[in-house]
């Protein structure tokens, strides 16, 4: 059994803050999964490679000491004292060497993760905005060196890359930004190649044995993010439903996006890749063959209507002969 899938049923379905929350719970060093700072050190190492600054992290993940850290969820931050600003998982590093005359341990690191796991949920000006409010935070500590961390699905979108540029090396300054994804086609640089690593690592005993409850709960993290946070979401896996899909097709209609599935049991149904719940399947058929000119007659022979599963499987066949599918998300 995979909880992740079980929890991914119907409206159910695991959004950016669960994701977020249990990433959140792998990156801090105290927490109950038993792999201490084993999966924050890796995060940092794939951040520093990401950022462009190989040694950005070396101050603290080389003294030979635990790591420090505190990971906060949902941190609120106000940008010009009016617009506010939520960070989905924050990083506190600390220094762990003591400092004289200091009543607090001097923050070093800042780590700020933007979570996103579909492309539709890019807003322009958010992580420029989220990083700025962070600078007015820390006002006058230099110490503090700040990393913006951009974590979304793979693949290329236009919104998603318009967010990370907005935070240009301007605004940037002396600190950095680094835009890592769930999951990858090839490489290392991403959170389930981190998951994989702990994994062979734990097997080849390279580390400290891992519980073996903790250890199933990252196999089937992985598994759920390799079935839902694939290349688009627009094609993210169906589980539980009526079978295996057989056919997809997107369709655009009234500046709405769906995609139709038809699986091996014959039943359609029609996904809204804009709202991201499934819709009333015959009459959106109808407005699919209405709006996109298919000319398929609504009616059988006999004179009765055509049931979802006959219709449903014309509009594919139409919508593909004619060319009138999207062909790209």
């Amino acid at each position: 059994m995979n909880i992740f899938r079980v929890l991914s049923q119907g409206k159910g379905q695991l959004n950016e803050e669960n994701l977020s929350a249990m990433l959140g719970f792998l990156l801090s060093p105290n927490q109950t999964h038993g792999l201490g700072d084993i999966f924050l050190r890796h995060f940092l190492n794939i951040v520093a490679e990401r950022c462009g600054d190989k040694n950005r992290f070396d101050n603290i993940l080389n003294t030979g000491k635990p790591l420090q850290a505190d990971i906060l969820l949902e941190s609120a931050y106000s940008l010009n004292n009016n617009k506010r600003r939520v960070i989905d998982i924050e990083i506190q590093i600390f220094s762990t060497a003591p400092v004289a005359n200091e009543i607090e341990t001097p923050e070093l690191h800042r780590i700020a993760i933007e979570n996103k796991i579909r492309a539709q949920a890019a807003e322009s000006e958010q992580l420029r905005e989220e990083f700025l409010a962070i600078l007015q935070d820390i006002e006058s500590d230099e110490a503090v060196q700040v990393t913006m961390v951009f974590l979304t699905p793979p693949g290329d979108y236009k919104k998603l890359s318009e967010e990370y540029e907005n935070l240009d090396e301007a605004i940037l300054n002396k600190h950095r930004r680094a835009w890592l994804r769930w999951i990858e086609e090839s490489g290392n640089n991403h959170i389930s190649a981190i998951l994989r690593k702990l994994l062979k690592s734990e097997s080849e005993a390279e580390i400290s044995p891992i519980n073996e409850y903790v250890r199933h709960t990252l196999k089937a993290f992985v598994i759920h993010i390799a079935e839902n946070i694939t290349t688009s979401p627009a094609i993210r896996r169906c589980t539980m439903g009526p079978g295996d899909i057989s056919e997809i097709v997107f369709v655009e209609i009234l500046n709405c996006k769906y995609r139709i599935e038809r699986y091996e049991s014959s039943t359609v149904r029609i996904f809204s890749l804009d709202t991201e719940e499934y819709e009333v399947t015959k009459p959106l058929l109808r407005k699919i063959n209405e709006e996109k000119e298919l000319g398929i007659d609504l009616k059988l022979s006999t004179g009765r209507d055509k049931n979802t599963r006959n219709l449903g499987r014309q509009i594919i066949i139409e919508l593909i002969d004619q060319g009138k599918d999207l062909k790209v998300i």
